[in-house]
């Protein structure tokens, strides 16, 4: 396993961990969900399973998250399209003959969405880990909580709010971000043919409880994408020991298919 950092056009970098076995099929590039990173056990898991089946994995720290270069990058809709793109012009330029893959956790789900819908890119085989694809309702909400209502205090007075939707580390959540996903509702902009064909395959815990089950199993029938919903499990599919290892096997089927 290597580390490594990439600079993007904008001068800010993005934080990188890559495995490439010998007996390459293909090179996965791998986005973590909210309040996550490349050092998540959803990362760690597929740097292990992955290269087992032959296909590489280089996975990156979002903006403003992880605990290196990409933390130091405000957190918005393209500065993250951005750092998948530069992920991917580095496997184009080290494996121009490679397929690349797409593998989406969460908000990184939503992000790779975003990202195959409004730019020109090579991959063709998507995958999304209990998608975030209805991500602005995360923080839009007609009716907040007490504690999301202190949230929306800090962001008027602040300028920001620092949410980890109980997933790991707070996150800095600028008013320029708000504005970035009020603009982003993935039921309108996912086009999976706009610049050509994609294979994309969905898995969800069944009893997620920060994306709704019933918001991915409509986007999957709008846009006619497979699903698979582990049953008892939530939003990290982990509660049963063997369900990342089956969520494995799902997206190495689905990418050597």
């Amino acid at each position: 396993m290597e580390t490594f950092v990439l600079d993007k056009k904008s001068g800010a970098q993005v934080s990188c961990v890559q495995e490439i076995p010998e007996n390459l099929k293909g090179i996965a590039i791998v986005l973590h969900g909210f309040a996550s990173s490349k050092e998540s056990d959803t990362v760690r898991m597929l740097l292990r399973r992955f290269p087992e089946a032959g296909i590489g994995v280089v996975a990156i720290d979002q903006p403003a998250h992880g605990e290196a270069e990409s933390a130091r990058e405000e957190l918005r809709i393209e500065a993250c399209k951005d750092s998948l793109a530069a992920a991917e012009a580095y496997v184009t330029a080290h494996w121009p003959e490679q397929e690349i893959f797409y593998f989406g956790s969460s908000f990184g789900a939503y992000i790779t969405g975003l990202y195959i819908s409004t730019r020109p890119h090579k991959g063709r085989k998507v995958f999304f880990r209990s998608g975030a694809v209805n991500m602005p309702t995360l923080f839009i909400k007609d009716d907040p909580t007490e504690a999301e209502k202190k949230l929306l205090q800090d962001l008027e007075e602040k300028g920001y709010m620092q949410p980890s939707l109980d997933l790991g580390s707070p996150i800095r959540v600028t008013k320029a971000m708000m504005g970035d996903l009020a603009e982003n509702d993935l039921f309108a902009i996912f086009d999976p043919k706009i610049y050509g064909s994609h294979a994309v395959r969905m898995v969800h815990g069944a009893q997620d409880d920060v994306i709704d089950p019933e918001a991915a199993k409509r986007f999957a029938e709008q846009f006619d994408i497979p699903i698979t919903f582990f049953a008892g499990e939530g939003h990290s599919i982990s509660n049963d020991p063997q369900s990342p290892e089956r969520l494995a096997d799902l997206a190495i089927e689905w990418f050597l298919s």
